[in-house]
């Protein structure tokens, strides 16, 4: 008996979650809004940190000076995400270290091959352009 509970404990587990993680990646990320905590393991310049919303199938927000938006596709069940058609204003910082944040951020999304939630709810894209930690900030609209 208690070995058919832990195997059906383990199989509810595998399964999509009331929190919305299905197997450590988001179950969807449309309606929901994140803000970057560390770029590449740089922080972002307080108060200018970037943002991302997604939607259905877009997603903008500010890069930390610039603001973006472009189409992206994510697969819940591999985490696998892909942004493109990405296009940003083109505001000059003047301030040195919010353009370094914003290059590493851009670099990091446009390169993004994966999405996962780490072990304190923080979205993490990565890929080979380095990789973005985000906290949530809710739902959008």
């Amino acid at each position: 008996m208690i070995v058919l509970v832990a195997i059906a404990g383990l199989a509810l587990a595998a399964c999509d979650r009331s929190d919305g993680i299905l197997d450590g990646h988001p179950s969807t990320l449309n309606g929901t809004v994140w803000r970057a905590v560390s770029i590449s393991g740089r922080p972002p310049v307080a108060g200018s940190e970037p943002t991302v919303v997604f939607g259905p199938s877009n997603a903008n927000g500010s890069s930390g000076c610039n603001s973006y938006g472009g189409v992206y596709t994510y697969d819940p069940s591999s985490g696998a995400i892909a942004f493109k058609d990405v296009a940003m204003t083109l505001m000059l910082c003047a301030e040195p270290a919010r353009n370094v944040v914003e290059s590493l951020f851009t670099e990091a999304l446009n390169a993004a091959t994966s999405a996962s939630i780490d072990p304190q709810g923080r979205l993490v894209l990565s890929g080979p352009g380095g990789e973005v930690l985000f906290v949530s900030m809710g739902r959008s609209g």
